[in-house]
Formats: structure tokens, C-alpha cells, sequence
């Protein structure tokens, strides 16, 4: 079976170098996955519309309204919703955050995480696209404040999705396992820096780029 290619990033916040990197390397994968916190601007929102039509995209906590009603439009706005991929694969996207200190517009309480995330089709063929990680893998601020969802925690350990793929805390890139699920932690794109994920007989390998 040909391998799938993924390019992922997160937390791209208004960043144009790394957009245009990125939009570089897009043509030579089969699927971009853009995992929030994008843009505070619409201008900026169009770019990555224009830039990289093609790719899954969900909100983070930081993006603002305007800028989620224009990323909202692209054809492959996956935030609540599910698309069939090739491979026997589907992507399944919920953006947002719980609470934080900062009263960002993309954030809902734990219980309405688990109440929408519970609704989803999530099965053990989805890569799962998050911004805010499980609580307890790669969340911890400053060494010392977990802020990790238990809802998204908790959902992994139900559903059981192939992948999920998740940004948000900037200090933390990496992989592990959580039961069965390979988790992604992706590192911040506007420190230059994504994801680069192969995908072959449901085998997922990620190495980390520099854009």
C-alpha cells in the first residue's frame, strides 16, 4: 500500500514566513492538517485560505470570531464534522480549549467538550484532529500547571481513534501512546516548526520539520 503523507501544524498565529513555507511544502503531501490558534485577522485568514486550499482545519481558542467565520468557509472545515479518506481512514476534528487565564473567544467548559466530543463518530480508523491536548500528555505550563482537557482525555479513552493530533502548550512537541492511540504533539508553527506524518498499513510515523 502507498504510504499517506501528512503535513500538521498548530498555532500558526499570524506567522506569514511559516505560512509560506508551508504552502512550499503542501503540494508533495496528500493532506495538510491545520490544528488551530491561525489568525486574529481575516486578512490573514484569507491568506491561509488562498495558501493552503485544500487542508483540514479547525479552530484553536485564540483565533477570534471574524477570523473563524472566514476559516469556517474553506471546503475541508472539519471542527464537529467527519471526512472519508483514503486508506480506510476518516479525520475527525474538534477545535477550542477548556477555560484559560487569558478569556480567549475559543473556549467552552469541560462539560460542554465532553457533550459535543461524545456526539462525534469518532471510531479506530480516525485521525483525530485536536488543539488542545489530553489532559496529562504534553499540557504542562511553565513545569508546573497541567492544562490539558480531561473531557478530550477522557473521549480518547472511549472512542479510541487511531491518531490524534493536537498543538496549544508551545513548550512541548512529541509523541506517545495513550491506550492505543498514538498521540502527536505538534510543535508551534510560528516558531517555524510542524509535523511531518507517514501513515502506511495504519503504522503512523512523525518526524518533526523546520519550515
Amino acid at each position: 500500500m502507498i504510504p499517506m503523507r501528512i503535513l500538521a501544524f498548530s498555532d500558526l498565529h499570524d506567522e506569514e514566513a511559516a505560512l509560506e513555507a508551508l504552502a512550499r511544502l503542501a503540494p508533495s503531501y496528500d493532506h495538510v492538517f491545520a490544528c488551530g490558534d491561525i489568525t486574529h485577522s481575516e486578512y490573514f485568514a484569507e491568506a491561509v485560505l488562498g495558501a493552503l486550499p485544500k487542508a483540514f482545519i479547525i479552530p484553536g481558542n485564540w483565533d477570534n470570531k471574524a477570523a473563524n467565520d472566514c476559516l469556517s468557509k474553506a471546503p475541508n472545515w472539519i471542527h464537529g464534522k467527519r471526512a472519508e479518506i483514503t486508506g480506510g481512514l476518516n479525520v475527525v476534528g474538534f477545535g477550542f480549549s477548556p477555560p484559560t487565564p487569558f478569556g480567549t473567544f475559543g473556549e467552552l467548559t469541560e462539560e460542554d467538550i465532553y457533550s459535543q466530543m461524545s456526539k462525534l463518530p469518532i471510531d479506530r480508523n480516525t485521525l483525530l484532529m485536536l488543539h488542545c491536548p489530553p489532559k496529562g500528555h504534553f499540557d504542562l505550563v511553565h513545569m508546573i500547571r497541567r492544562i490539558g482537557s480531561d473531557s478530550i482525555l477522557r473521549t480518547i479513552q472511549e472512542k479510541k481513534p487511531l491518531a490524534a493530533f493536537f498543538g496549544h502548550v508551545h513548550e512541548h512537541a512529541g509523541t506517545s501512546k495513550l491506550g492505543t492511540t498514538e498521540l502527536v504533539k505538534l510543535p508551534p508553527a510560528n516558531s517555524m516548526r510542524a509535523a511531518s506524518i507517514t501513515i502506511r498499513d495504519k503504522r503512523i510515523t512523525t518526524q518533526f520539520i523546520t519550515l
